[in-house]
């Protein structure tokens, strides 16, 4: 009873049991259904949203290209157009140069025309000025006869060069007393470089010859041109060179040696000239004074000069004195002792008390002027002297108009006029026009 009880619990559980799995079988194969209608849904969704992305990128690529068209096409505009405005800046730039240009040659142009000017003022000025007002005027300046004699000379010279701040001229003119009695001129200037002192100097020199002697002119001219030649061999007896302190014992016996060769050119010239002529001691027909000035070049605030010579030669300055607004004055630096002033070339005492010289020191803007006694009569005359002064300072003239004025109709005893003047700029670049050769 108890078995078949077994076995009917036992075959039941074996039916329970079959049911169960059955079940089991039938749910697990209704949840797959249901997971892959679920997995086709959501692959179904996947697919449409994948679709959509694609279709919504081809639409965003699509305006993207179309905007990267329209903007490459702008972006081409704009390069013809940053094109076209950077050759309209050329242009312009190219038409402002010649404009500048045009601008500069215009200024350029009323510069000229502007100093042109100036010039035809102060040319109208110098014809207006050509006499002082208040001085007498005398015979006509141009000679009217031609010198006799055999050692005459042209009636007038001028020289002169502008050696970058130093401007230098020089000018001899027949006195009115020697041309009215037909005779010659019998001063004689030179403006040479003298080498040997280490640097270029400038030599200026003027010789007056003794106006009653019969061939000073010779004289005068000799002792100019072997003054550059004795000076230049002599050089290295100037211990310190020429511009030394004036205590510097070798500048005496230097100057000494140098006027003694001078004068023994000048014997020679007087036996050359008056063999057989004239019966008289020979030395008296040759007699002139003999002065030399020599000036540093280059730029410098303060130039040295040395001035030296024998006989009737006078050195003055022009220079503003104490406000700049002040007029110009004459001073004398240099007048002959009147007991050496009758001591003429070729005698030379041996010990050289008869040589004079004296150490000058300029500074920019003055006006050296080296004359002979005449000339520097002339500029002691007060009418006369601001005359000269307001034509010679701040300003160095044409040769010509040097002269001119060197030759001006003013009355006076008619004693030949010779001088040399020095301008001293300081420094080239104080000058407004072109500087010649600069000097270190």
């Amino acid at each position: 009873m108890t078995a078949l009880v077994l076995g009917v619990l036992l075959a039941a559980s074996v039916v329970v049991i079959a049911l169960l799995r059955r079940r089991m079988r039938a749910q697990a194969h209704s949840l797959r259904g249901s997971a892959e209608a679920e997995r086709a849904q959501q692959y179904a969704v996947h697919q449409a949203d994948r679709a959509r992305s694609m279709e919504e990128w081809r639409a965003e690529r699509a305006a993207l290209m179309s905007a990267v068209s329209e903007s490459g096409g702008q972006l081409e505009q704009a390069r013809a157009a940053v094109q076209a405005s950077d050759a309209r800046a050329e242009q312009a730039l190219a038409q402002q140069a010649s404009a500048e240009r045009e601008l500069t040659a215009i200024r350029a142009a009323r510069a000229a025309a502007e100093a042109e000017v100036r010039l035809l003022k102060k040319r109208l000025e110098e014809v207006e000025d050509a006499v002082p007002p208040t001085a007498r005027a005398s015979t006509p300046a141009v000679p009217r006869e031609l010198p006799l004699g055999r050692d005459s000379a042209a009636d007038s010279v001028v020289d002169g060069a502008d050696l970058g701040p130093l401007v230098v001229r020089a000018a001899s003119v027949r006195g009115a007393r020697h041309r009215e009695d037909r005779e010659h001129r019998r001063d004689a200037v030179q403006l040479r470089l003298a080498a040997g002192f280490g640097a270029p100097v400038l030599l200026s020199a003027v010789a007056a010859g003794d106006p009653d002697a019969l061939l000073s002119q010779s004289g005068a001219t000799a002792a100019c041109r072997t003054l550059v030649t004795q000076l230049s061999s002599g050089a290295n007896l100037f211990t310190n060179g020429p511009f030394a302190e004036d205590d510097d014992p070798s500048i005496g016996p230097a100057l000494r040696s140098v006027l003694a060769g001078v004068a023994n050119s000048v014997r020679l010239v007087a036996r050359a000239n008056t063999a057989g002529v004239v019966t008289a001691r020979d030395d008296a027909h040759v007699t002139t004074s003999l002065y030399g000035l020599l000036s540093e070049l280059g730029d410098r605030r303060e130039r040295r000069h040395l001035v030296f010579g024998i006989g009737d030669v006078a050195l003055l300055r022009l220079r503003v004195e104490g406000e700049p607004g002040n007029a110009p004055r004459w001073t004398t630096l240099v007048t002959p002792d009147p007991a050496l002033a009758s001591r003429r070339l070729p005698g030379v005492a041996p010990d050289g008390s008869d040589i004079v010289r004296l150490r000058v020191v300029t500074r920019p803007g003055d006006v050296l002027v080296l004359a002979s006694g005449p000339m520097a009569q002339l500029l002691g005359r007060e009418e006369v002297a601001e005359w000269f002064a307001r034509r010679w300072h701040g300003r160095q003239p044409f040769l010509t108009t040097f002269l001119s004025d060197v030759n001006a109709n003013i009355a006076d005893k008619g004693g030949d006029r010779s001088l040399v003047c020095l301008w001293d700029h300081g420094h080239a670049a104080a000058l407004t026009g072109a500087g010649a050769a600069r000097w270190s």
